[in-house]
């Protein structure tokens, strides 16, 4: 079955409603879109100027490279302590390091703060200070929280606040473009919707002077909790972007384009026995991946909760973006976790064909 062939298959199954997806091998590159935002029929196709809630893709879009440059600009260091950049920090031993590999101690999210704080500083300083669960470096936690921290650290390290930084030093070099955090209302019409409005959420928006008018639906906010509290913009969500942004950036790892260059072998290796985590991608298990059963041991990738995920093969010098609001209109729909390794393998046999 092909790509196209097995999004339609899981439309047609309800895993989602609508896709993006792209894949390439060299110079080929394949670009598509299938179904809608909604299962309605009258609503909006899917297409190329369709723009999507990455979720946690958005750790490894924007903040991984985001502490990439800042390594290869010198002015941080894998080595650094957390305590140095973040004086408040409860982790006394953790380093950056640590928080992209998801072994600083931090447990993996804060529910406490979705309708409690709606002080975007308010939240940040509370996860900014937070106790860890476990010591440094004994276990793998994957944590919202450490990278939240990591845009913190960037943000005080540069001097500059972190969506500029990313613009700036990580997509203009790439030359990722239609990627950024907090979408203007005009772009409203553009996005699908995600998950249901919970009533913090308007609560939230009330509280801050704000006029939630989204709907039933969440639609052009960042559906991740902890981002929408610290205002749209965090390192663990809150990165929109058009297919064509993904894939972009999929290929400029894939071609070591850039800054990306001289440091890609180190960044994309697993990093130790305590997981399949590298620094801050994922790498390949070599059973049950999302990734498929077909793509390299040696392949890197991540997951977005809303539905997202790329990953790249450098053994094959292949890589896929499958982009879909899976979360919607019922986020307990699991179904994605079959549709990616299918989406996946179907990607390896067309680009090897």
């Amino acid at each position: 079955m092909t790509p196209r062939g097995v999004v339609e298959k899981w439309i047609a199954e309800g895993a989602f409603p609508g896709a993006s997806f792209a894949y390439g091998s060299g110079a080929s590159v394949v670009m598509d879109h299938v179904g809608r935002f909604t299962y309605d029929p009258s609503s909006r196709a899917v297409d190329g100027e369709t723009v999507w809630d990455l979720a946690s893709v958005t750790k490894v879009m924007a903040t991984t490279p985001a502490v990439l440059v800042s390594v290869d600009a010198g002015i941080l260091s894998l080595d650094d302590p957390v305590s140095k950049w973040i004086p408040e920090t409860k982790l006394s031993d953790a380093t950056i390091r640590h928080l992209l590999r998801h072994e600083s101690g931090l447990r993996a999210y804060d529910s406490g703060i979705a309708g409690k704080i709606s002080v975007s500083q308010e939240a940040r300083a509370r996860i900014l200070s937070a106790n860890p669960a476990t010591a440094v470096g004994v276990q793998c936690e994957y944590s919202c929280l450490g990278f939240v921290t990591l845009m913190a650290i960037l943000e005080r390290a540069t001097g500059m606040p972190f969506p500029e930084w990313v613009a700036l030093r990580v997509f203009a070099p790439l030359g990722v473009s239609g990627a950024d955090y907090c979408p203007s209302p005009g772009m409203l019409p553009r996005i699908p919707p995600t998950g249901k409005t919970d009533a913090w959420r308007r609560k939230l928006a009330s509280e801050r002077g704000q006029e939630w008018s989204h709907g039933e639906f969440i639609r052009g906010t960042v559906h991740d909790p902890i981002a929408y509290a610290l205002g749209g913009v965090s390192g663990n969500a809150g990165l929109f972007s058009t297919l064509a942004g993904v894939a972009e950036y999929a290929r400029a790892w894939d071609e070591g384009r850039g800054f990306i260059g001289s440091h890609k072998a180190e960044w994309i290796a697993k990093g130790s026995d305590l997981s399949s985590r590298a620094l801050g991608w994922d790498t390949k298990s070599p059973t049950g991946s999302s990734a498929g059963s077909l793509f390299s041991t040696a392949s890197y990738g991540h997951t977005g909760y809303t539905g997202t995920c790329l990953w790249i093969d450098p053994e094959h010098r292949i890589w896929g973006v499958l982009l879909a609001h899976r979360v919607h209109p019922d986020e307990t729909n699991l179904k994605i976790s079959q549709a990616r390794p299918e989406f996946f393998d179907a990607v390896f046999r067309a680009t090897r064909s």
